[in-house]
């Protein structure tokens, strides 16, 4: 049984790596003409943000989890349960991540259908503010006219493609008995958080934060590799929340790949070449793909750590 685990584990691991390298070996040839010095301050600065943005990033998960179950989630085990099972997102389909923490969230003695309603209202609410910054390029001269074509073109190929997903899943949740008594137990959780203001000014606000942290983060990477202005800021951040929720809403790619590395790359050729755009899109995948893998790490070494306590420790954590 431990030989057919770890074979798994190695053939889950391929197939990350593959949909990782994928992009860098189809844009090889473009790529051969990118150059451009690093300012290594900006750099390690602009990480070091974004690995605090990640870490962050389950607090307001945490905070409606701690609300739907009426019990005390400390922080702690949220970001080890969440980060525990991000990397998987990176698996071909959608459904690998959230499967993951819905499977591990019993180990934290926390109820799947909390756990799954919290993930559901955490991200809605991060795509709702991504979506509002993101549609801010509609007030920006340079990145107008791209923004407008892509929504055309995303509007034309996917949209038909995304009501087609939400209507058979929702067919699903009136003809699977199972999936329907998720449904309803994900309303029932809902109406009464409607009630509480308080909840939804500090998750808002905490959502708000954690944008403003992940695009500086990322504006400071771009700076790091091309001089951009700092009045530029606004609208680079507007073009990396444009990205994430077109990358996010593809149903095609595992975690966006490929769909968002274009759309940032586009964006910033109006700074660049387009050569150097293309390069800088794919190197942001790594820059986000080795703080989530850090963050994996510290989570395992949390849960390896918790394992080893005796029973009174772990419920006082």
């Amino acid at each position: 049984m431990i030989f057919v685990r770890q074979s798994v584990g190695f053939l889950f691991a391929g197939l990350l790596l593959f949909f990782l390298i994928s992009p860098f070996v189809q844009t090889q040839t473009a790529l051969k003409n990118a150059a451009f010095s690093v300012r290594w301050q900006w750099l390690v600065t602009s990480f070091g943000i974004f690995l605090l943005y990640r870490s962050l990033y389950t607090f307001p998960f945490a905070t409606l989890l701690s609300s739907i179950t009426q019990k005390h989630v400390p922080f702690r085990n949220a970001l080890t349960l969440f980060h525990l099972a991000n990397i998987t997102r990176y698996l071909p389909g959608r459904i690998w991540g959230v499967v993951r923490i819905l499977s591990l969230s019993q180990r934290f003695g926390l109820n799947k259908t909390a756990v799954g309603s919290s993930l559901t209202l955490h991200v809605g609410i991060e795509m709702a503010l991504g979506g509002l910054i993101g549609l801010s390029l509609l007030f920006s001269p340079k990145m107008r006219k791209g923004a407008l074509g892509i929504l055309e073109k995303f509007s034309g190929h996917t949209l038909l493609l995304t009501l087609g997903v939400v209507g058979i899943f929702a067919g699903l949740l009136f003809c699977l008995p199972k999936l329907a008594h998720y449904a309803r137990a994900f309303l029932k959780t809902l109406v009464p958080l409607l009630k509480n203001a308080r909840l939804w000014v500090n998750v808002l606000a905490g959502h708000s934060l954690l944008w403003l942290c992940q695009g500086l983060a990322f504006f400071l990477f771009v700076r790091s590799l091309v001089p951009v202005q700092w009045t530029d800021a606004g609208v680079l951040t507007a073009s990396y929340a444009f990205a994430w929720i077109v990358g996010f809403l593809s149903f095609l790619t595992p975690g966006g790949l490929g769909i968002r590395e274009g759309l940032l790359g586009m964006f910033l050729a109006n700074y660049m070449s387009h050569s150097q755009a293309t390069l800088v899109a794919l190197i942001a995948r790594l820059w986000m793909l080795s703080a989530e893998i850090v963050l994996a790490g510290v989570a395992f070494c949390i849960r390896k750590q918790n394992a080893l306590l005796p029973t009174c420790f772990k419920d006082k954590l």
